[in-house]
């Protein structure tokens, strides 16, 4: 049986999140990519995935909404100016949304498969979120073992196995590296919330994003493409809504 080690949520889309002690979580984690920044002459939803400047900002929620960190200045959500300041900070005209109900978005991403070369003119493709959803795919919770963070960053350095590269909402204490890679299939029980493991997660161009202290690389994905499938963490679906806290136990269903 393992434990949960850690509890992340990320209010805005791409930027930083915070790190809480517990949750309640319904089909996502309560208040996860609640709000996304989308052009306001394309209409797409921004992403690290091609902007890597969001990574620079951070969001945690309040009682009556949304702080957003960038630029040297706090702004609430409800802020008459925070279409403004967000559009000065990122030198785009932009705004704040929440998602609609069936409606989709499109974010485009700029494909780095992780080998040897640096692609020249990487390739831009766009892809579309779940309808009434800020989230990349039909996953709405991300994991990951804290022995693969561990081994990452034993290995690699500079960063490789910070939680910030990954982005999960669960760290899960692991003894080793991948170890959670032979829950797929199988159903969590994390503390009452229970989740259906759908896949490994494929690592994208996100991970080599500059973010804190540490600058812009590609080792972690290098290696991870070389080794793993370019593979890290696990995407969940939950099939139970419940709460987390950090410390509850990770029950996991036998074949």
């Amino acid at each position: 049986m393992s434990t949960i080690e850690q509890l992340w949520r990320y209010p805005v889309k791409s930027l930083q999140g915070e790190q809480i002690t517990s949750t309640e979580v319904e089909d996502v984690v309560l208040g996860d990519r609640a709000w996304g920044i989308l052009d306001s002459e394309t209409g797409k939803l921004l992403s690290a995935k091609r902007i890597p400047k969001l990574l620079e900002g951070s969001a945690k929620l309040v009682d009556d909404g949304c702080v957003l960190t960038f630029d040297d200045k706090e702004v609430h959500n409800n802020d008459p100016n925070i279409n403004g300041d967000l559009s000065s900070w990122l030198n785009r005209e932009v705004r704040l949304a929440s998602p609609k109900l069936g409606e989709q978005a499109t974010i485009e991403i700029e494909w780095d498969e992780g080998l040897d070369e640096v692609p020249d003119d990487p390739e831009i493709f766009e892809f579309s979120t779940s309808p009434g959803w800020f989230f990349d795919s039909s996953s709405s919770l991300h994991l990951i073992g804290s022995g693969t963070l561990s081994m990452l960053d034993a290995r690699i350095g500079d960063g490789a196995g910070d939680v910030r590269r990954f982005r999960p909402n669960i760290v899960v204490a692991t003894p080793e590296a991948f170890v959670e890679d032979d829950w797929v299939g199988k159903e969590l029980l994390l503390g009452s919330v229970r989740a259906a493991v759908k896949k490994r997660t494929d690592r994208c161009i996100v991970i080599t994003r500059a973010f804190g202290e540490y600058e812009a690389s590609r080792k972690t994905l290098k290696y991870l493409s070389k080794n793993h499938q370019r593979e890290a963490g696990l995407s969940l679906e939950p099939t139970q809504s419940g709460h987390m806290t950090v410390g509850d136990s990770v029950e996991i269903s036998s074949d």
